[in-house]
C-alpha cells in the first residue's frame, strides 16, 4: 500500500493521467464520425437547465411557447459556432483563445491534485521559504504622551517627569491627553509602525523591558516608553501555522505541475518568431512580429 502510495506521488505519474484524461476528453467531445458533424441533440438535461435559468429570472416556470423559444434560442446559438468555427472566425479571435487557455488550465488544476503532505515533507518546504512564515517581533508596552505644543522645554518636562515615575506615579498623571492607547499588548512590529511610525517602531522593539525611556518621536509628538515584554521574531513550529504551510505547498505544487505538463505539450510544437523588419528597427518602433501555427510533431 505504501508502495502504491508512492507511486502515486511521481510527477510522471501525474503526466501519464493527465494526459490519458486530456485524451478522453477530446475523443468524447468530438464526433467520431462525419455523419455526425451536423447533428445537435438537445439532451433532457440540458432542457432542465433552461427551464430552471428562466424560473429562477422571472419567478416562474416558462410556457410552451416559451420554453420552446429557449430551445430554438440555444439550437441557433450552436450553429452559428458550427458554423463559426468551420469558416475558421475563431482561429484569429485573442478573447476566445485566451479563454480556451484559461478552461484548459482549470482542467490542469483539477487534474494535477496534491495528496495531503505528511509533517516531514512540509517542514522541510517551510525551511525553504522562511521568510513566509517566519513571526514578526512582537511587544507590550506602556506609553506616556506628551504633547510638543504644550511643552515649550520639552527636555526639562521629560527629566521632571522621569522622576516622578521613579517615584511610582501613575503614568496616566503624568502625561498629556491623546486618543492613542496608554497600553499595548503583543503588538507587532509592523502594527508599531502603522501606529507610530518606522523610526519609532524600530527603537521601540530594541529596548530593554522594564525601565522607563525616552522620548521617542512619532507624528504625534513624543513618547516616554516602557516595554513590559518582548518577543522577538522567530520561525514558528509546523503546529503553528500548519494549515497556512500545506496551502502554500499545495498551491506550489500543483503549479508545477502544470508547469511540467505544458513544458511536456510545447515540446510537440514548432515556434518560430520572425524578427521585426529593418524599417521597423529603424524607425523606433517594434514593427510586427509573425509566429507561425504551431504543428505537433510528426505532422
Amino acid at each position: 500500500m505504501n508502495r502504491i502510495k508512492q507511486i502515486m506521488h511521481e510527477p510522471l505519474v501525474h503526466f501519464l493521467l493527465i494526459g490519458a484524461v486530456l485524451f478522453l476528453v477530446y475523443h468524447f467531445t468530438n464526433d467520431p464520425a462525419d455523419d455526425n458533424q451536423n447533428r445537435i441533440v438537445v439532451t433532457a438535461g440540458q432542457v432542465e437547465q433552461m427551464e430552471e435559468k428562466f424560473s429562477r429570472t422571472w419567478m416562474r416556470s416558462p410556457t410552451k411557447e416559451e420554453m420552446a423559444g429557449l430551445i430554438e434560442s440555444y439550437v441557433r446559438d450552436e450553429i452559428y459556432y458550427r458554423e463559426a468555427v468551420a469558416m475558421g472566425l475563431d482561429q484569429k479571435d485573442q478573447s476566445i483563445r485566451q479563454r480556451m487557455r484559461i478552461k484548459l488550465e482549470y482542467l490542469l488544476e483539477d487534474l494535477s491534485d496534491v495528496a495531503e503532505s505528511d509533517d516531514d515533507v512540509l517542514t522541510a518546504f517551510m525551511q525553504e521559504h522562511q521568510e513566509r512564515y517566519r513571526l514578526e517581533s512582537r511587544v507590550s508596552f506602556r506609553q506616556l504622551y506628551l504633547n510638543p505644543e504644550k511643552r515649550q522645554d520639552m527636555q526639562a518636562d521629560v527629566k521632571r517627569i522621569m522622576a516622578r515615575l521613579q517615584q511610582g506615579e501613575p503614568p496616566e498623571s503624568l502625561g498629556d491627553s491623546t486618543m492613542v492607547p496608554g497600553e499595548y499588548r503583543l503588538a507587532t512590529e509592523s502594527d508599531i509602525e502603522r501606529q507610530f511610525g518606522e523610526p519609532f517602531a524600530r527603537q521601540l522593539v530594541a529596548l530593554t523591558p522594564g525601565v522607563w525611556t525616552g522620548p521617542l518621536y512619532s507624528g504625534l509628538g513624543g513618547h516616554l516608553v516602557k516595554v513590559t515584554v518582548r518577543q522577538g521574531s522567530r520561525l514558528p513550529d509546523l503546529a503553528e501555522v500548519r494549515s497556512q504551510v500545506e496551502r502554500d505547498y499545495q498551491v506550489e505544487r500543483r503549479q508545477e505541475l502544470k508547469d511540467r505538463t505544458y513544458q511536456r505539450l510545447r515540446t510537440g510544437y514548432e515556434v518560430i518568431v520572425d524578427p521585426p523588419a529593418p524599417a521597423a528597427a529603424e524607425n523606433g518602433s517594434r514593427g510586427a512580429v509573425a509566429v507561425s501555427l504551431p504543428k505537433r510533431a510528426g505532422q
